[in-house]
């Protein structure tokens, strides 16, 4: 008699004595840490306060708490942002000194946390630049046209249903999109 069971009979005689999976996962386990979630939501008044990437990093440039941020705001945030990262002085993060930094964000993020979404060379190094040139590729995303000010409340995230909605009506619109230029 073998001692043990091949694979494949595991899988049938092991299966029925797993406890049964409930229907609804929590949405604790559901919820990525890059859904801009603050960790703090008694500070925002509410227990699902949500902000787009990189928002906290953009509400803590706020020096003033004039509910905007200007570009000299945004110039001085991201020098002492990347020296708060650069734990060892050397003027280059490396991805551990990155994700340490981004971890003390008032935010879940992981946009920030991503060494590679700052290191478009792969050279494993951040330079001062690359750090600047990406807050600054964020910071350009949530301007208003026309305008060098970022308005803090526009970095309230959408309700999840609404995002869903919005990214669906998206996809529609570029596959109807391809399709016109297909034919």
């Amino acid at each position: 008699m073998p001692r043990f069971l091949p694979p494949f009979l595991a899988v049938f005689v092991l299966a029925p004595m797993a406890p049964p999976m409930a229907d609804e996962t929590p949405p604790d386990l559901l919820r990525l840490p890059g859904e801009g979630e603050l960790k703090e939501p008694e500070r925002a008044g509410g227990p699902r306060a949500r902000l787009l990437p990189g928002g906290g990093l953009f509400v803590s440039f706020d020096t003033n708490r004039d509910g905007k941020v200007s570009m000299a705001e945004i110039d001085v945030g991201i020098r002492k942002a990347f020296e708060t990262a650069d734990a060892d002085g050397n003027g280059v993060l490396t991805a551990l000194e990155q994700q340490d930094w981004a971890s003390q964000l008032p935010t879940r993020d992981q946009t920030l946390a991503n060494p590679v979404r700052f290191d478009p060379n792969l050279d494993r190094r951040v330079s001062a630049e690359e750090f600047a040139d990406v807050i600054l590729g964020l910071a350009s995303d949530y301007r208003e046209e026309q305008s060098e000010i970022i308005e803090i409340a526009a970095l309230k995230a959408p309700p999840r249903r609404e995002a869903a909605r919005a990214r669906l009506e998206r996809r529609r619109e570029q596959a109807q999109d391809r399709a016109r230029r297909g034919s």
